[in-house]
């Protein structure tokens, strides 16, 4: 018994449950080849065929019906015996790359939602604003803003431009006219600066301005300053509708610019055949779907 691994059990039962090399090694998080070593050495071991590979799936021959109920009992055995120790298995980690505006105003507040999808991860998530960091193969999604020109990008969510303010600074105003802009003070966003002309030259005011301004860093830093009543904000719709929905900013105006970029999900190649990053994956589709489109 010294011979079999643990690992080798784990994996013919997860093969005789999917039915292929591919979907067990999807579901254990691992290379094919690993699935393919692993039920080769039990079966050297046993010196008996356990699979039968067809076109698309497997069967069991008659000895890998009999060994599968043995395996199973064995496992079953040793989870429960760790379960009563006290033993907490670890979960799957999974590793995510997110712009820091989008990780903060739009992840985050949604994470909260991951038990009730059924979805025990840790997640260890990273904030860059850098293209080249979405390029390596350290993180197993990445959630990146723009065109979309990376190898295996697929559009998450599209967005546009509107202006947000803390209901504080409005104090019941009813602004009415795009001039009732220049009143206040308006913050812009240094990396993306071109966002107010943007949004004035959609609504046919080019030549509005405010004889106020306020220049940040980034998009966080400009919308944190929003929140806290410094002025008005050019937002992205994606990123302020938690804002929005908790009260903390309102739209000053409904007009919405749409933008041809949008917010891009990148997948490494270890993380598609990782079935815990597959999960968070799935969900993220899902949240995805609920953002409002504009």
């Amino acid at each position: 018994m010294n011979d079999i691994q643990i690992t080798a059990l784990r994996t013919f039962r997860a093969l005789a449950k999917s039915g292929s090399f591919t979907a067990a090694a999807r579901d254990l998080g691992c290379a094919q080849s690993a699935v393919s070593r692993h039920i080769a050495s039990l079966e050297a071991y046993l010196q008996q065929t356990l699979v039968v590979r067809g076109h698309r799936r497997v069967r069991l021959t008659k000895a890998g019906e009999l060994y599968l109920e043995t395996v199973q009992k064995v496992l079953e055995e040793l989870d429960q015996g760790a379960d009563r120790l006290g033993i907490t298995r670890a979960r799957p980690t999974v590793k995510i790359l997110a712009m820091p505006s989008f990780a903060a105003r739009w992840l985050l507040p949604r994470l909260t939602r991951l038990p009730a999808a059924h979805i025990d991860v840790d997640i260890e998530l990273a904030t860059s604003i850098w293209d080249v960091d979405f390029q390596k193969e350290r993180y197993d999604i990445a959630i990146h803003y723009g065109d979309g020109a990376w190898p295996g990008a697929k559009l998450l969510m599209r967005d546009s431009l509107v202006p947000v303010a803390a209901p504080q600074l409005l104090s019941g105003l009813t602004l009415e006219r795009k001039e009732d802009l220049s009143q206040f003070c308006w913050l812009h966003d240094s990396l993306r600066s071109s966002k107010w002309s943007q949004w004035l030259a959609a609504c046919g005011a080019e030549d509005l301005t405010s004889q106020r301004h306020m220049k940040l860093q980034d998009t966080e830093a400009t919308l944190t300053a929003a929140v806290e009543g410094l002025g008005v904000a050019m937002g992205h719709s994606v990123l302020v509708e938690n804002d929005v929905c908790k009260g903390r900013l309102v739209k000053v105006f409904a007009e919405c610019t749409p933008l041809s970029a949008g917010y891009h999900l990148l997948q490494s190649k270890k993380a598609i055949h990782n079935s815990a990053a597959q999960a968070l994956v799935a969900w993220l589709w899902q949240e995805a779907a609920r953002q409002p489109q504009r």
